[in-house]
């Protein structure tokens, strides 16, 4: 292989395959083309050339068309199923017509016979160069695709990220206000149309004010944090419990009347007063819960959370620490 053709290869061998039913021509293409520095298989026949094909990789395919029982059109049409695989012609008959039905079949140039070695020389450069470049082309192809992959896939991730952060709670990590106006836009309509019950519980932390004042905010951060733990695990798949403000949170539990949620609650109730966080060293903490529900008590998001926290001040007036359900008197 000359100076020229080792840079233009880097150092690859690359493969032709040669294809003609005469041994004498296989033979010195063969001297010919492993001089230049290629790997040469050759084929006495076109069947035997479709198996190589089946079976391994060619850069450029040269063959004869007249061929039996095989014909090298066979075999060229084959050949140009494999991508990036290029076929040289090579007939002692040419015409007009061959060389435009080799066109048509996609062939990268023509030869004739008697081969002219050094235009043999330059159209095998030539065809293995293409065949190079149509395979580097197609790796970088494909490894855009997959870097286009992974960097959509990071945008959806940061953007996923961002949306979350904008719904959720910094502190507890759960639901924010803004998530819990659109949830229950959502719920309330959906529980008006089909008929549903929908309940909400506000739910607020008794003498917070205390904790925080007795035992500093980052004792008050860290109770806030076990609260929301505690009523996560507490509550069902299908609930959402989300931090209202401050001390207070809602959870929102679909397809549910007052009386089915009401026994969830009171034990969210007793597992945060038998968690024994102080308030100061004389009670624990404990928590008041009102109880509103659409479309019974209500049908507008406002109307909904105002009824809870009727009952929600209801709850802390008569002696705080249980749950109360909105009733003829809240409504």
């Amino acid at each position: 292989m000359s100076e020229s053709e080792s840079e233009l290869f880097k150092g690859l061998t690359p493969a032709i395959l040669v294809v003609d039913d005469s041994l004498a021509i296989l033979d010195l293409l063969k001297e010919f083309l492993s001089e230049w520095g290629y790997g040469v298989t050759t084929a006495r026949d076109g069947g035997e050339a479709k198996e190589l094909l089946e079976s391994k990789q060619f850069h450029l395919v040269l063959a004869d068309l007249r061929m039996s029982p095989v014909s090298g059109w066979e075999v060229i049409r084959q050949a140009k199923e494999i991508e990036g695989t290029q076929v040289v012609v090579m007939t002692g008959f040419a015409s007009l017509d061959t060389s435009l039905e080799a066109i048509r079949h996609g062939v990268f140039d023509f030869l004739e016979k008697p081969i002219d070695f050094d235009r043999l020389r330059r159209v095998v450069r030539n065809g293995v160069r293409h065949s190079i470049l149509l395979h580097e082309n197609s790796r970088l192809l494909e490894e855009l695709a997959c870097k286009n992959d992974e960097l959509e896939t990071e945008i959806r991730k940061v953007r996923n990220e961002l949306e979350d952060m904008t719904i959720r709670d910094e502190l507890t990590g759960l639901h924010n206000y803004r998530y819990l106006m659109n949830l229950l836009e959502r719920e309330i309509s959906r529980s008006v149309r089909y008929k549903h019950p929908l309940t909400l519980a506000m739910i607020d932390l008794d003498d917070f004010k205390t904790l925080n004042d007795t035992y500093g905010h980052s004792a008050g951060n860290e109770a806030l944090k076990a609260i929301a733990r505690i009523f996560t695990s507490s509550t069902r798949a299908a609930d959402t419990v989300c931090r209202f403000g401050g001390e207070e949170f809602a959870i929102v539990l679909p397809v549910t009347t007052p009386h089915q949620a009401e026994p969830i609650l009171e034990r969210m109730c007793n597992q945060i007063r038998h968690q024994n966080i102080p308030v100061d060293s004389s009670h624990p903490l404990t928590i008041s819960i009102g109880v509103a529900a659409c479309p019974r008590d209500a049908q507008t998001v406002d109307d909904l959370i105002r009824l809870a926290d009727k009952a929600l001040y209801s709850a802390k007036e008569n002696g705080k620490d249980q749950v109360v359900l909105a009733t003829e008197s809240t409504l």
